[in-house]
């Protein structure tokens, strides 16, 4: 009995234990890990070309939009982000199509056409005033962000632009908040009423935003400098910053949030991955890839299709204008920091143009940020070289107040900046000291070999930008003023001029007009490669 009655039993413990079996896998499966959401963003930051850049190598919307769509094949949720500047300082903005400057628009056709999904602001918005931007914002298919940015009288934000903006990306509540540097006030032409707050009481209040809403994930959109994102992220706690205005490629954990930037020009399109729990809304792991945009890239036919209206303008800006018969060094390491052949350049041809007995132009308003090579220079190289609408003007002034605009040019300099308020001059030398405190820095001028006379009048050739008391130059700010030249030709015409003639002729070298004394390189040949800007 014993040998039959036993596996009875066996078969009846074993009955239970196969149900319990059957039904165990719900179960066992809730307690498994579950696998996180991947999201994927494209990151752009200061792009002011539709077309490529450096001879055609590198760059090019066209080619964006074909490294875009194959992303969006795999990751069909991905969004395209844009880090502030791109309405200006464009080439084309200053050019005419149908009676009336660009002034951006072609850069807004461009990103619909792309897809851009989110941007935030950047300074170079505000380059053509208020008014122009909020157009260019009504044309945009995506929104802009600008959590800091408000008008004075009502307190109320920029017209037609958002604190913040939520996604659902694959079951995930994402947010997006944006902000500019505060000094875009003094750099631009924003409008009276237009107020840059404080960067981290706006991001503190947007974020707070975002969490009522809901958002698990939450990136931070700026234009900003590095050091500045590494504050903003000691103060508000997000999943990541997506920076934009250094124009160099980043990525910083320093602070224990990860900080992201490309390169300018979109010679490189960032894309930032986020596995992400989707019950808890914690990023378990962050990689950023940085993927080139080179000629191997094919362009896409449907960008170039909606962009066909403007390749009237691409054809023109291809045409010759003149010739350099040295390297000439615009990048923004060398003309915001130290003499460059290109900013005595300028300075020579702006003060022999307008007679004037010195000249100074802000570093920041040569933008090309390259090494133009000899040869040949092209309408687009021109209008790269200095793509503002300013005039050229003669201010008079004392030998003290001419000082004290040096002072205002240096007072920004240190190891790791480059302020656009840096100053390249002609007729004129001067050595600084940027150890020294601000207002203390500038130790000896010299006008045409002579000291600076402080009770002396000069007669100064500058920009009217300038003039106006930008950059910081309050001093110049109501001094006597006059439109540098009878014919009212532009500084750009002025430069091309010079360029046709070869009157001044291009040096490839500085001449040591500029001199620090505080152990940084002075007057760089231009055809060694700057420092990566920081």
């Amino acid at each position: 009995m014993t040998t039959t009655t036993a596996p009875a039993r066996t078969g009846a413990l074993l009955l239970p234990l196969a149900l319990l079996w059957a039904l165990a896998p719900a179960s066992a499966l809730a307690a498994e890990p579950v696998k996180p959401v991947r999201l994927t963003f494209l990151h752009l930051a200061d792009v002011y070309q539709v077309q490529p850049v450096q001879g055609g190598k590198a760059g090019g919307l066209a080619r964006v939009a074909t490294l875009r769509k194959q992303v969006l094949a795999e990751a069909p949720g991905a969004l395209t982000l844009l880090g502030g500047d791109t309405l200006s300082p464009s080439v084309e903005s200053l050019l005419e199509v149908d009676g009336q400057a660009l002034k951006g628009r072609h850069m807004i056709d461009a990103w619909n056409a792309l897809g851009l999904d989110v941007a935030v602001l950047g300074n170079h918005e505000f380059d053509f005033g208020d008014d122009v931007l909020k157009e260019r914002i009504r044309q945009s298919r995506f929104p802009w962000l600008g959590a800091n940015v408000t008008n004075a009288k009502t307190g109320a934000l920029f017209d037609g632009v958002k604190t913040y903006d939520v996604r659902e990306m694959d079951g995930v509540r994402v947010g997006l908040f944006g902000v500019v540097l505060p000094e875009t006030k003094t750099t631009t032409k924003a409008g009276p009423d237009t107020v840059f707050g404080d960067v981290c009481e706006a991001a503190k209040g947007a974020v707070a935003k975002l969490r009522e809403d809901g958002a698990q994930v939450i990136l931070g959109l700026t234009h900003q400098t590095l050091e500045q994102d590494r504050a903003l992220a000691r103060c508000v706690k997000v999943d990541a910053l997506l920076g934009g205005h250094d124009h160099v490629g980043a990525a910083d954990r320093s602070t224990g949030t990860p900080i992201f930037k490309v390169p300018a020009e979109a010679v490189e399109l960032g894309k930032l991955t986020l596995d992400v729990d989707a019950k808890t809304g914690q990023v378990r792991k962050t990689t950023w890839k940085r993927l080139p945009v080179t000629s191997k890239v094919p362009e896409d036919a449907a960008f170039n299709e909606a962009m066909k209206a403007y390749g009237p303008l691409f054809a023109r800006l291809a045409e010759p204008v003149g010739r350099t018969p040295v390297a000439l060094d615009a990048r923004g390491t060398s003309v915001r920091t130290r003499e460059t052949n290109l900013g005595d350049f300028v300075a020579d041809a702006f003060r022999e143009a307008a007679g004037a007995d010195v000249a100074l132009v802000n570093g920041g308003a040569l933008r090309s940020d390259a090494v133009l090579p000899p040869g040949v220079l092209t309408r687009r190289d021109l209008h790269g070289l200095m793509p503002y609408t300013d005039a050229l003007v003669v201010v008079e002034l004392s030998g003290a107040t001419l000082r004290a605009a040096l002072e205002n040019g240096v007072s920004l300099s240190r190891e790791d900046a480059r302020p656009g308020r840096f100053p390249q001059v002609s007729g004129m030398r001067f050595t600084f000291d940027a150890r020294r405190p601000v207002g203390e820095r500038v130790r000896e001028v010299t006008v045409h070999g002579k000291p600076l006379d402080p009770s002396a009048t000069y007669r100064l050739a500058t920009l009217s930008f300038l003039a106006s008391g930008k950059d910081g130059y309050d001093v110049l700010k109501g001094q006597p003023a006059t439109p540098a030249l009878a014919d009212g030709r532009a500084p750009l015409e002025v430069i091309a001029e010079a360029f046709r003639t070869g009157r001044p002729t291009p040096r490839a070298k500085g001449d040591g007009r500029i001199v620090r004394l505080d152990g940084q390189a002075l007057a760089p040949d231009a055809r060694r490669p700057a420092p990566p800007m920081k």
